[in-house]
């Protein structure tokens, strides 16, 4: 199928939508092999194992030449692929999905060597590997092969055990207790009101600036996580990176399944036909915010009009505010990525050491069309400063 961030392949050299999680399976920089949980317990494998893939055209059904005729025809050619496999709750199974677009070996400046190419399985007779009309038009055999691939997923990243942030209801539910809201993992664990040492300022300005966002309507589709990444500077930070959790987006998606039937998710589970829920979440500018009273140097405070700022000259980098914040919605450069933004895999040395590491020791120096995606009215921030959605304070 094409793939939900880069389409058949056309958009494999934007890094943005290459580091946008996917809104189902949170996966980035790649794609693999979904299946469905039961179908992984029947192959043996879970997410991040890889499995080959071969496909062979159906076998011909005219019976042999008789003595004196033509020579049978050869046998149908196996394409073959190795994959990553990605276990998805929902999916249906004793069946495949691969997302189209990946594994390209040249003329990519982002997206070399990322993911798997689905295009190898494929033929204009037989594009989907499917049963056509009652008759199987291809044979699909499917084996482990014993080694790991390492995929970038941000799902669990910005996660509190014990602390769910979405909560939903049906209509009769809410009909009964229309508080059930505001009751979450935690509260009544502390007193109401406890003494502070920190005095905040009042809010006295004539507004007073706040966002809703209608749970009901929104499908994750991360336009918006997208849109804020070009609004604000987003830095794009590469895979690897990804995976130690240090992804930059201000806003994220959050993926939560449901199940009508239960599933013990400390046990590793995983609901075979669940619902699905969406949550958008960023800096909610809280009213008592835990990450002003933590920071050292005044360097994220509240304003007049309602919203938590922040003064990046000021910013240490202690990263209190990110640990104290309920919300994890704090992001630190770990690295100057806007003046050296990540482009393909570079290796330095006989460890095979990313060159990321060696900054700010790497050369400088960003191509113009870099430079050109920049907002101008938004401050880029450097190596070693917390950052966080704003709610686009450029343009109120």
């Amino acid at each position: 199928m094409r793939d939900y961030s880069i389409d058949d392949g056309r958009y494999v050299n934007n890094s943005w939508l290459q580091e946008m999680p996917d809104p189902i399976t949170k996966l980035t920089w790649d794609n693999a092999a979904l299946i469905s949980p039961r179908y992984a317990k029947t192959l043996g494998v879970e997410t991040g194992d890889l499995i080959r893939i071969a496909v062979s055209d159906a076998p011909p059904t005219t019976p042999p030449p008789a003595e004196g005729q033509a020579e049978p025809p050869p046998p149908p050619t196996v394409r073959e692929v190795e994959i990553a496999v990605l276990v998805a709750p929902g999916h249906a199974d004793n069946s495949i999905t691969i997302p189209l677009g990946y594994g390209r070996d040249s003329l990519n400046s982002v997206g070399e060597r990322s993911g798997f190419n689905g295009y190898l399985l494929r033929t204009p007779n037989n594009p989907h590997c499917i049963v056509a009309d009652g008759k199987a038009v291809g044979s699909v055999t499917v084996k482990k092969v014993g080694k790991k691939y390492p995929l970038s997923i941000t799902q669990d990243h910005f996660s509190i055990e014990g602390r769910g942030l979405v909560r939903e209801a049906t209509l009769e539910h809410y009909r009964e207790d229309n508080e059930f809201v505001k009751k979450i993992a935690g509260d009544g664990e502390l007193p109401a009101k406890l003494p502070s040492l920190y005095t905040h300022p009042p809010l006295n300005a004539a507004q007073q600036w706040g966002m809703t966002i209608d749970l009901n309507t929104c499908t994750g589709c991360s336009a918006c996580v997208i849109a804020c990444q070009a609004e604000n500077n987003v830095p794009v930070v590469g895979k690897l990176q990804v995976a130690h959790g240090r992804a930059m987006h201000w806003m994220r998606i959050d993926r939560y399944f449901a199940s009508e039937h239960g599933y013990d998710q400390d046990k590793g589970e995983l609901p075979e036909d669940p619902e699905m829920v969406h949550e958008p979440m960023m800096c909610q500018h809280c009213e008592n915010a835990p990450c002003e009273t933590v920071c050292p140097v005044n360097a994220t405070i509240h304003s007049e009009d309602g919203l938590n700022v922040m003064a990046y000259n000021r910013c240490v980098g202690t990263r209190y505010c990110a640990n104290n914040c309920p919300f994890k919605v704090r992001r630190f450069n770990f690295f100057d990525y806007n003046q050296r933004p990540v482009g393909k895999k570079k290796v330095a040395g006989a460890l095979n050491i990313y060159k990321e590491y060696f900054a700010p020791f790497t050369d400088k120096g960003a191509p113009d069309t870099i430079k050109l995606s920049k907002n101008p009215n938004v401050t880029v921030r450097m190596r070693g400063v917390m950052e966080k959605c704003t709610f686009c304070v450029q343009r109120i």
